[in-house]
């Protein structure tokens, strides 16, 4: 009954997207690349991007007064120890060369970091204007049903009109969660921007006082 019951349900999902038209495809192929990138940009950001910041920074604090600072801060892989430890193998290049390493490592961050990021904003963008391109194509359609029948039942137009909504309905299904994830990986991006500036700006700090010495 369950397994019947299912098969019904993906036969319905099936016979909905052929009444939606051709612009269920585009569609269709707008929400595979969503899924892909929300998958790629959820991985990236909750495994590949972990770290904690006042950790990291209570490392880097401590490696700056090392007799070789690079080597005390330890081998960690996030951006801001990757930043923190170019800064720290460059103390004795000019600040200009210093700055211009470091700046290019911060743009290389988070220039990873917003990957597929701009997809998923044109995805959430064009998605619900290609559901209301197959709505009005849709309503187009009834119109001229419409016109050429004499006698207009509900029932002549209702089929036609409904169907039209359905592409509107999807285009909203695959923008909403491609909105979602972009907004959520924007402000991933933003934290990342500001700790790597802070890390910057601590170790301008403690270099700073390390040399007074």
């Amino acid at each position: 009954m369950v397994l019947s019951q299912q098969s019904s349900a993906g036969l319905d999902l099936i016979a909905l997207f052929g009444r939606g038209g051709f612009v269920m495809w585009p569609l269709l192929f707008c929400s595979l690349l969503a899924v892909a990138g929300i998958l790629d940009r959820g991985f990236f950001f909750l495994f590949r991007l972990r770290y904690r910041l006042t950790t990291v920074l209570d490392r880097i604090q401590s490696a700056v007064g090392a007799e070789v600072p690079a080597k005390a801060l330890g081998d960690g892989d996030d951006p801001p120890t990757r930043l923190a430890r170019l800064y720290l193998e460059n103390l004795d290049a000019t600040t200009e060369h210093r700055r211009n390493v470091i700046q290019r490592q911060a743009g290389h961050d988070l220039h990873r970091a917003e990957r597929r990021v701009g997809m998923l904003s044109a995805i959430a963008a064009l998605s619900p204007l290609i559901g209301l391109l197959g709505t009005v194509w849709g309503m187009v359609e009834a119109f001229a049903t419409i016109e050429t029948l004499e006698q207009v039942k509900p029932a002549d137009v209702a089929g036609g009109i409904w169907s039209a909504l359905l592409t509107t309905v999807f285009g909203l299904c695959v923008a909403i969660p491609a909105v979602a994830a972009t907004r959520w990986a924007e402000g991933r991006i933003e934290t990342l921007a500001r700790d790597l500036n802070l890390v910057i700006s601590h170790l301008d700090d403690w270099t700073g006082r390390v040399t007074q010495r």
